[in-house]
Formats: structure tokens, sequence, C-alpha cells
């Protein structure tokens, strides 16, 4: 079909043709954002804290020191019933003689943020201690 008329240049005919849209192209940009945002994706596994089961409901394991730790809304932390700040916290932990014998209880207020009592599971990590338990269903007085 030819076709003339306003719209058209003057003394230019053109023919009207069916044309299908290709998917080529747009397959081919779907594997390149594909291929991109996998080489932007970390595959590394994050840092993790991994808490082990209890064994039995014993209590106490024989032979081990026990500190405990209570954190407390209003940001205060206790050292085994008085009260202290992170800095002195940092100076019992390096001054334990045997972390591998030391069990750390550590209370946590329900609304406490999660991150400030892993900073202190982490102070004690840094120290050799690997024994720490964490509670944080009741209330402090």
């Amino acid at each position: 079909m030819m076709r003339t008329g306003p719209g058209t240049l003057p003394g230019l005919k053109y023919e009207r043709r069916n044309r299908r849209l290709s998917l080529t192209p747009l397959i081919d940009c779907v594997f390149i954002l594909l291929v991109f945002f996998m080489l932007q994706t970390n595959f590394f596994r994050p840092h993790t804290i991994e808490f082990a089961k209890a064994a039995g409901s014993s209590g106490a394991v024989s032979g081990t020191d026990t500190v405990s730790i209570e954190i407390h809304d209003n940001g205060t932390i206790w050292l085994n019933g008085t009260a202290t700040d992170i800095e002195a916290l940092q100076n019992y932990a390096a001054g334990i003689i045997y972390p591998d014998a030391t069990r750390v209880v550590l209370g946590v207020d329900p609304g406490v943020v999660l991150q400030r009592a892993v900073d202190i599971m982490d102070l004690f990590n840094r120290h050799g201690i690997s024994s720490i338990s964490m509670t944080a269903a009741q209330q402090f007085d």
C-alpha cells in the first residue's frame, strides 16, 4: 500500500510493512542484568554467632567459674551484682586467668538493643571466653 497525505514529505512515497518485534534484544538485556546482579551479590557467609543448645538441665557445670552480667533497659551494666561500665568489664575480662574454665551468664532486659549484648559477647570472645549463655526472659529490679 502506497501512502501519501498530510504528515508525509511531498513527492516521497513509502510502503508500510508489517514488522514483528524481535525478542532477541530483550533477552540480551535480561541476561546482562542477570550477570550484573550475580556479580554484585555477596556470596560470603556473614559473621554470625552460633548458639549451642543446652545439653541438659543440670544447672552449673562443675569446675568452672561463673560470671554473671546483667544489662538493664536504662543502659547500666551489672557485673556479679555490682554496677560497672564497659571499660571495667573489659579490664575484668582481660584479668581472667583461665578463660577455658570460665562461663559467662548474660542476662538482658527485654527492651535492650541486641547489639549491646552482642558487643559484650564479642568482648569476652576476644579474651578467649567462649562459654557464654544469654537469657532475656526476666525483668530486673
